[in-house]
C-alpha cells in the first residue's frame, strides 16, 4: 500500500471515528491536562509506580542512559534463542538511541522485546497496544516479554487510561481502538506462562523539563504520527526502522539541543497541519515561533546573528519592521514554511 491509499484510509477512518464523538476539544484538554500532571510531578510518580510494581515482586529496571540500558537489554537476551523486535516507537526510539543491533525477525520467538504505551503510577501496571493480531500472536507465544517504556509514558491513575487509549487510536489509526491490546504488569504471569521485564528509560527526554515552556510537548514523544505526515509522502515505508516522520525531526532539536540542532526549525515541516492530527490540545506551530525567539535572543547575546540565510539577515538589525507579532507571524509563514 503506496502513501496515498494509506492516507485515503486513514482519513476516511478517523471522519467515521469523530463523527460518534462530541466535544472532541474537551477530550484533548483533559489528556493534555492529566500528562502536564506527569510533566510537573514526575520523579514523585516514577517512585510510586516502582512501589506499587514491587508490591508484587516485579521489579523495574532504570536505564537513564544508553550504556546503561545496552547493558540491561543484553543480560535479559543472553540465553534467548529467537528474539523479535517490535515495530513499536519506544522499541525504535530506543535502538535508534543505542545504536542497538537486531537480529532478524524470527518466527515463533521464545523473547519479545515491545514497547508500553502507558505505565501507570498508581497501580503498577503497564499499557501496550498492536497494531496487528500477528503481533499479539508473538506476545501470546513467547515466554519472555521486555517491555520498553519511556518516562513519557507515564500515567498518574488508571481511570485515566481509558480516555488515553482511545484518543492516542482515535489520531493514530483512525480508529476508537486498536486491533489488539493488553493492560498488565511487570513479573511472572502465572495465566500466560511467562516472564514480563521493564525497562525504563530515559535517553534524554527529561531534559524537557529544563524548559517549562515546552513541557507539553513531554506527553507527545510516545505517539506514533499517522499517514499524514508531509516527510513520508515522499518515501513511505512503514516498516523502515530508520524511517524518521516530521514528529520526530521537529521533536529532536527539543529533546538534545535546541541550540545545535535549530536548523531543523527552518524548514517547512508542516507542523500546522500536524497538530490537526495530535490527541493533544498543543499547536506545535507556536512551539517553533517561541523556540526561534529563544535562539535569536541567545544569539544576540553572544552578538552572533541569528540568521544565516541573506534574505533573513537583517532582521535583527530591523527590529521595528516587525514590532507587531501578526507583522512577524506573516514573514515566519513565508521564509519559514514556505506558505
Amino acid at each position: 500500500m503506496d502513501f496515498n491509499q494509506a492516507h485515503h484510509i486513514y482519513l476516511s477512518d478517523l471522519s467515521n471515528s469523530l463523527s460518534k464523538i462530541k466535544q472532541l476539544h474537551i477530550a484533548k484538554q483533559r489528556l493534555t491536562f492529566s500528562r502536564w500532571k506527569v510533566s510537573e510531578n514526575l520523579d514523585k510518580l516514577l517512585f510510586e509506580y516502582e512501589t506499587n510494581v514491587k508490591k508484587t515482586d516485579g521489579k523495574v529496571y532504570w536505564c537513564p542512559e544508553k550504556t546503561k540500558g545496552i547493558e540491561v537489554l543484553n543480560k535479559h537476551l543472553e540465553n534467548s534463542q529467537k528474539v523479535n523486535f517490535l515495530n513499536h516507537i519506544g522499541v525504535k526510539h530506543f535502538l535508534t538511541e543505542t545504536n542497538y543491533q537486531t537480529s532478524v525477525n524470527n518466527e515463533n520467538a521464545d523473547t519479545l522485546v515491545m514497547d508500553a504505551k502507558f505505565i501507570i503510577a498508581n497501580t503498577g501496571n503497564f499499557f501496550t497496544c498492536f497494531y496487528s493480531f500477528d503481533e499479539y500472536q508473538q506476545f501470546l507465544n513467547a515466554k519472555k516479554i521486555i517491555v520498553i517504556a519511556g518516562i513519557d509514558t507515564l500515567l498518574s491513575y488508571q481511570s485515566e487510561l481509558p480516555l488515553s487509549k482511545m484518543l492516542y487510536s482515535l489520531f493514530e489509526t483512525g480508529k476508537l481502538s486498536y486491533p489488539a491490546e493488553i493492560l498488565s504488569r511487570p513479573g511472572m504471569q502465572k495465566g500466560f506462562k511467562k516472564e514480563i521485564i521493564i525497562l525504563i528509560t530515559d535517553l534524554n527526554k527529561s531534559k524537557l523539563l529544563d524548559h517549562p515552556t515546552h513541557r507539553p510537548l513531554f506527553s507527545l514523544l510516545n505517539f506514533n504520527l499517522p499517514s499524514i505526515c508531509p516527510m513520508e509522502q515522499f518515501n513511505y515505508q512503514p516498516n523502515d526502522w530508520k524511517q524518521i516522520d516530521t514528529l520526530q525531526y521537529f521533536l529532536y532539536p527539543f529533546i538534545h539541543d535546541i541550540q545545535a540542532f535549530k536548523s531543523m526549525f527552518y524548514e517547512n515541516n508542516g507542523l500546522r497541519h500536524i497538530s490537526e492530527f495530535l490527541p493533544y490540545d498543543i499547536n506545535l506551530y507556536e512551539h517553533v515561533l517561541k523556540a526561534r525567539a529563544d535562539i535569536q535572543l541567545s544569539e544576540k547575546k553572544k552578538k552572533i546573528s541569528f540568521f544565516s540565510r541573506p534574505s533573513l539577515s537583517k532582521l535583527p538589525t530591523n527590529a521595528k519592521k516587525f514590532h507587531t507579532p501578526s507583522k512577524f507571524e506573516r514573514f515566519a509563514k513565508t521564509y519559514f514554511f514556505g506558505e
